[in-house]
């Protein structure tokens, strides 16, 4: 008898045992989950703030131009080339020449006035741009480039500003 009780206590404890770990896990699995759901949350609300917002009422000056190159063509002579994508897709390159730009300044990049990077354009680059989220969505996009008076796309005013568009279609 004494040999069953031993038995059945350490089974008891067991699963006593078993139940507390599994309920303290749970709690950290939800924390966690707590936790990637506002590191999200914080990452989407970065997104839809410009590190430096889009000058209100541009219009092209200076002598910079930029050409898009996609797969299916560029964007010389104001076409628009198309690029395919599709769901599974989190990010895609598509070259950019840059001409006549002042090499002395740099070159603020926006997509649909969203600030994208800095470079440094003169006479002729080629770069790429990196499109990712919005900027992969079906429709026409809009890529910007600005110059500013002393580099400085908060208080300078545009020295220099030309675009071009890119159209995206869902790859079937």
């Amino acid at each position: 008898m004494k040999y069953f009780s031993k038995v059945l206590m350490t089974i008891s404890l067991s699963f006593f045992l078993m139940a507390v770990f599994s309920c303290s896990n749970n709690e950290e699995n939800n924390n966690t989950t707590e936790n990637q759901t506002t590191e999200e949350t914080k990452k989407d609300e970065e997104t839809t703030k410009s590190k430096y917002p889009f000058p209100n009422d541009t219009t092209a000056k200076g002598n910079g131009k930029i050409i898009l190159s996609t797969a299916a063509g560029t964007s010389e002579n104001g076409n628009t080339p198309v690029l395919f994508v599709s769901e599974e897709d989190i990010l895609i390159q598509i070259g950019m020449d840059a001409e006549n730009f002042d090499g002395s300044k740099q070159s603020f990049v926006y997509v649909d006035k969203m600030f994208s990077n800095t470079e440094q354009f003169g006479e002729l680059t080629q770069t790429s741009v990196n499109l990712q989220e919005s900027m992969l969505k079906p429709g026409i996009h809009t890529v910007s480039v600005i110059q500013f008076d002393n580099d400085d796309p908060n208080n300078g005013s545009v020295t220099g500003y030309t675009e071009a568009k890119y159209e995206v279609k869902e790859k079937k």
